[in-house]
This record gives C-alpha cells, sequence and structure tokens, in this order.
C-alpha cells in the first residue's frame, strides 16, 4: 500500500490530556492526518468534547481542585459553561488511568472543551489543518445519556455548519441510529460505522439483534459486516483491531468502503496493519506509528501549529 493515515486518538490520550486544546496540540505538534476526538451533547445543547457519559473521577477535579467522589452528573446534565468549570489536565495519582498512561504529561488547569472552542482553534492552525475525527458518543441502552438520534444529530450538524466544517469532519460512532438521522440531514458529511466483535465490548451479535445497528444487522447482509455498513451508507468502516483480516480489509475496499481502524498503540500492531492494507489507524501515541510508518517508507503528516496557544475560548 502507498498510503496510510493516522489520526491521533482523544488528541494524543498516551502523551496529553485527553480530549483537550492541549492534547489537540500534542498531536499537531507530532504531525497527525486527523484528530480524532468524542462528543457528548450537554444539557444547553451544546457539542461537548468528552468521553464519558459522566465525569470521570480518574480525570475530573472540581473548581477547588478536589477530585471527583462518587456518581458524577451526566454531562447531559450539566451546561456549557458549568462543565468548564472541571479541570482535566491531569490524572488521579494511584489511579488505573495512571498505571495506563504513566508517561503522559499533566497540564493543570486545562478544561472541557466544546466543539466551538476546538473550531476556533482549529482554524488558526497552519501550514495544514488535520481532519477531524469526531466520535458522537451515544449508547442506545442507556437513552438517558444523551438526546434521541434525530435531535442529537440536528444539534451536531447545527454545529458543523456554524463553523463551515461539514467538509472537514469525518462523523463516526457506534451507534448506527445516530449516523442514520446524520445522513438524512447532510448527506454530503463522510460518515463512519463503528463496530466491535470483542467479547467484552460487543456491538455486533451472532444470535440476535443489535440495539447498536439501526436494523443493519451482518445476520441480513451474508454474515458480512462490510455489506451492512454499505447497506447502511457508510464511507468508511471503522473495526476493532483484533476483529480484522485480509480477506475482511479487501471486501470492505471492494465495496468501496475505507478501512479504519483503532486504537494502535504498538511498533508490532502498526506493522501489522500496514500488512493488512488497511486505509488508516487511530492511535494514542502517533510518534510511534509515524516512526514505524517511516520505517516503512511510508510518507507522514507534517507537524501544524495554531497561532493562538492552545486556551479554550468562550464558548
Amino acid at each position: 500500500m502507498s498510503t496510510c493515515v493516522i489520526h491521533g486518538h482523544r488528541g494524543a490520550r498516551g502523551l496529553a490530556p485527553e480530549n483537550t486544546l492541549a492534547g489537540f496540540a500534542c498531536a499537531c505538534g507530532i504531525g497527525v492526518d486527523g484528530i480524532e476526538l468524542d462528543v457528548l451533547i450537554s444539557a444547553d445543547e451544546r457539542v461537548v468534547i468528552h468521553h464519558d457519559p459522566r465525569l470521570n473521577t480518574e480525570l475530573c477535579r472540581d473548581s477547588s481542585g478536589e477530585w471527583l467522589e462518587g456518581t458524577t452528573p451526566l454531562i447531559r446534565e450539566l451546561t456549557g459553561e458549568q462543565l468548564k468549570t472541571f479541570d482535566v489536565g491531569a490524572i488521579r495519582p494511584g489511579s488505573s488511568q495512571q498505571s495506563r498512561f504513566a508517561s503522559r504529561q499533566s497540564v493543570p488547569g486545562e478544561t472541557i472543551p466544546l466543539l466551538s472552542d476546538l473550531a476556533r482553534w482549529w482554524q488558526s492552525l497552519h501550514p495544514r489543518r488535520p481532519l477531524l475525527n469526531i466520535e458522537l458518543k451515544s449508547d442506545p441502552r442507556h437513552p438517558d445519556q444523551s438526546p434521541e438520534p434525530p435531535d442529537y444529530a440536528r444539534i451536531v450538524v447545527n454545529e458543523l455548519k456554524k463553523w463551515n466544517l461539514a467538509g472537514e469532519v469525518w462523523l463516526q460512532a457506534f451507534d448506527w441510529r445516530v449516523l442514520q438521522e446524520i445522513q438524512r440531514l447532510a448527506d454530503d458529511v463522510c460518515t463512519g460505522y463503528l463496530s466491535s466483535e470483542r467479547e467484552h465490548d460487543a456491538t455486533v451479535r451472532d444470535d440476535s439483534e443489535s440495539p447498536w445497528l439501526a436494523g443493519f444487522d451482518p445476520t441480513h447482509f451474508g454474515a458480512s459486516l462490510p455489506k451492512a455498513v454499505k447497506a447502511a451508507g457508510g464511507r468508511f468502516w471503522g473495526p476493532a483491531f483484533a476483529d480484522l483480516s485480509k480477506d475482511r480489509v479487501l471486501e470492505a475496499q471492494a465495496l468501496g468502503l475505507g478501512v479504519h481502524t483503532w486504537t494502535l498503540n504498538e511498533d508490532e500492531d502498526f506493522r501489522g496493519a500496514l500488512r493488512l492494507g488497511v486505509n488508516g489507524i487511530t492511535t494514542d501515541y502517533p510518534d510511534r506509528a509515524q516512526a514505524v510508518f517511516r520505517a516503512a517508507g511510508l510518507a507522514v503528516a507534517p507537524p501544524c501549529t495554531a497561532a493562538e496557544p492552545a486556551a479554550v475560548a468562550e464558548g
């Protein structure tokens, strides 16, 4: 293969605070083809950049600097301005996150950004701007955590139009219901259908209909997940790396789908993805991926920087 793109997972999750402007700046400073980020919807219908449906006690401190405890509020229960009062620039000492990302640098005072904050900062990047790969977080098993799919799609599409981002983004999701609504409202936006067949977090089932797939279960398409994604109207398929094989990659590509796999962090996995011929990878460590890609003779994205420091603007 001649090309394979690198997207920084939640910015550069292994190196800098996830889903923050500092994390996105870190990824851009290394050089990435795309910035992957997660969004949820706040109580006042702002598009919030955050992964977990609730504030994460391993990542969030309150305005007095105290780590959050117990059951925390849903993102859906707080306004955009309320969410900006939390500090997500560090990892709680002794937590599983700290063990997993021991080399990640802290950026004290980094707060939860809105998509509008990212758009302002991203528009100042030079000499180039990476694609924004936006994952729409929604769980059909927990409808209290996000708006109904038509409302979710409306809020997101309106925000993309406001910032002229429709041609600059991918929208991806495990909850295919939301992607169906996105396509109804904005069929020019690139949609990516995520899937996991791993036992602990499977969204695809062999024995029954899955609530995640909006009726496009592979059982209706000759047990082919790529064919299900194609029938749903996806532009690319985003499978877990563990679920891939060379035959599945070739099948998807023959259908006209890109294959963008997640989340790869080790050199052998990067090399394995290149052997499979995928179109792109998402990684917590874009610096590691770049080194392997260069060694394989592949071009990588150059660094880019913002005209202004990565500070959260007023929403």
